[in-house]
């Protein structure tokens, strides 16, 4: 967790050089792409970074919330100054590709819990039946005994 924080921030920082290229050449496309696909694998390592903390798969001490806090922020204000220097339509068009980028991974990531769910389900359901069977079968084979069935009837 903390080696993903580290390559997060240090995105950031990289983004923040790519932000000041852009600024001095009057928004090159290319330079612009390339700060916003940083940003935006930014934004999945934070979610994914969350996803994990939510799901209880890691627990995020002080200095790790501390840092995801500060990327988060970073994040917000890299946005900022990237709108700025990007004309209006090419930003609205880069937000609606984006959020259907997200929402792609958010579905992804709620398919394979699902599936897992499933999983585990039909593993539970499996495992009753089986016992259900034994418990049902032993309690056959002892009324069948009980009853005297077999020809070796209660001795008296």
């Amino acid at each position: 967790m903390l080696a993903e924080l580290s390559l997060l921030i240090s995105t950031l920082k990289t983004l923040n050089d790519g932000i000041k290229t852009v600024k001095e050449s009057s928004g090159h496309l290319k330079g612009i792409s390339g700060l916003f696909t940083a940003l935006t694998e930014s934004k999945v390592a934070v979610e994914t970074i969350e996803h994990k903390q939510k799901e209880g798969d890691h627990v995020l001490t002080q200095e790790e919330a501390l840092e995801l806090a500060w990327a988060k922020a970073e994040i917000r204000n890299k946005e900022k100054e990237l709108k700025k220097h990007t004309p209006r339509d090419v930003w609205r068009d880069m937000l609606a590709i984006q959020h259907k980028s997200v929402m792609e991974h958010k579905s992804k990531l709620e398919r394979e819990r699902l599936a897992r769910n499933r999983a585990i389900t039909k593993r539970d359901d499996l495992i009753k039946n089986i016992f259900g069977t034994i418990i049902l079968l032993s309690l056959g084979g002892a009324a069948f005994y009980g009853t005297g069935m077999l020809g070796t009837g209660p001795v008296v």
